[in-house]
């Protein structure tokens, strides 16, 4: 991945900063995976719940190359986008 790239993405808005992060459906979301969370916890034990965390842990940062790959891909999309007009200039 190029260094620039990952460089922007480091540089974004976090998401606990952005508008996303403010909506009811994220707030609706969140509430449903904390309540899931804890009905784990309930049903299959301590054991469970912290092999549970160390999973989600490893898988957020599967989705963080997902995220990534997708900044990219945006980033090429506004990049080609941007010399279109400039060619048609």
């Amino acid at each position: 991945m190029d260094k620039h790239i990952e460089e922007l993405f480091e540089d974004a808005q976090p998401f606990d900063e952005g508008e996303l992060y403010q909506t009811p459906e994220y707030d609706r979301s969140i509430s449903v995976n904390l309540r899931l969370e804890r009905v784990m916890e309930a049903t299959f034990g301590s054991e469970a719940h912290k092999l549970l965390m160390e999973f989600l842990d490893s898988y957020y940062e599967v989705e963080r190359f997902n995220c990534l790959h997708y900044f990219y891909q945006g980033y090429l999309a506004a990049r080609a986008e941007g010399e279109q007009k400039k060619d048609l200039t």
